[in-house]
């Protein structure tokens, strides 16, 4: 006996995405590989490599400027080059230029590398009448020691595996990176929003309005921490979360500090799911954030190459720079065709 089975279609979506700028974005592309968008201005002057101004400190003055050190490690990460290879691609470089100042050795750029500061954030100019940008929010893990997957599906792991846990803020407009912290894989994710915060508010200069994450950073406490910068915060809780109150004379009163928390887990209640909850608020924006991670492995890799805590968190400053100035090049635009 044949059984029909039905299936219910209507939730599949036909319409497609089209790039709408492919001249524009095929530029952009071809122009992530130009060297010379990466070299600062201030680097060269009239045929010569511009010296560092003498800091009246004791000791040798520093031969070669921050901007130079930078340049090459720029190098080295857009070109996923080892150190010596970075120096040498200088070298060849400064000989195409007529420069004769010399170019500093791949000790001298190792040495330097941790007292690098890398202004990877960029100017907003959108937000300076004060509107507020929406935040995403993130972590990934990015391996220091440790073999690779086909090994470890072959023969199981060793017990040398060390592992790094990267924090990111994504602005959602713009997909710049606007913030980010480095801590140990043992880290929870909930930690680190209120450095993420900092970062955004302070060092970017930008006000926020939402901040969007997973649910790692559902907790009453972040609910106040985000209500402290005048804000709200978009983390799905528990299928199963109830909220929480207290019995005083015969009603529901909500427990100091969870109120916030509360009006969600009511709003989920009235939606008549966590799905539905999460359309209502356009939870899926977050998205953003994991193409962030995705961009960032698949151009990089997920290893890094330092060693130390400081050069670990310089080689994920460039990365984050490049990134942003990958997006300063162009992005895609997309319009929605049947």
């Amino acid at each position: 006996m044949k059984t029909k089975i039905k299936t219910n279609t209507a939730h599949i979506n036909n319409n497609t995405k089209k790039i709408k700028n492919w001249s524009e974005y095929n530029k952009s592309l071809k122009n992530r590989g130009n060297l010379s968008i990466f070299i600062s201005e201030s680097l060269i002057k009239d045929g010569c490599l511009v010296m560092p101004s003498r800091t009246g400190r004791p000791g040798r003055p520093m031969e070669y400027p921050d901007e130079l050190i930078e340049f090459v490690l720029t190098i080295r990460e857009l070109y996923r080059l080892p150190l010596r290879q970075a120096t040498g691609f200088l070298e060849f470089l400064f000989r195409l230029m007529g420069i004769t100042s010399g170019s500093p050795d791949y000790t001298t750029v190792s040495k330097r590398m941790p007292g690098i500061r890398v202004r990877y954030q960029r100017k907003l100019n959108k937000y300076k009448n004060n509107d507020g940008i929406v935040m995403l929010i993130d972590s990934s893990g990015f391996k220091v020691f440790g073999e690779g997957e086909w090994k470890v599906r072959k023969h199981g792991k060793d017990k040398r595996r060390t592992w790094r846990e990267t924090h990111i803020a994504v602005d959602y407009d713009s997909r710049d990176i606007l913030g980010f912290t480095n801590t140990s894989a043992h880290t929870h994710d909930n930690t680190q929003l209120k450095p993420l915060l900092k970062q955004v508010v302070q060092d970017s200069k930008c006000k926020v309005s939402t901040v969007i994450g997973d649910g790692a950073y559902e907790s009453k406490d972040n609910y106040k921490l985000v209500a402290g910068f005048n804000a709200s915060i978009i983390a799905p809780p528990q299928k199963n979360a109830t909220y929480h109150y207290d019995l005083r004379s015969g009603n529901l009163i909500d427990v100091p500090g969870y109120e916030e928390r509360n009006k969600v887990i009511r709003s989920i209640m009235r939606a008549g799911s966590l799905d539905e909850w999460k359309n209502s608020v356009d939870y899926h924006r977050r998205s953003l954030v994991e193409n962030a991670f995705y961009r960032w492995k698949t151009i990089f890799g997920d290893h890094l190459k330092s060693r130390k805590n400081e050069t670990q968190y310089t080689e994920q400053c460039l990365r984050a720079k490049i990134i942003n100035k990958f997006n300063e090049l162009g992005l895609p635009k997309y319009e929605i065709t049947n």
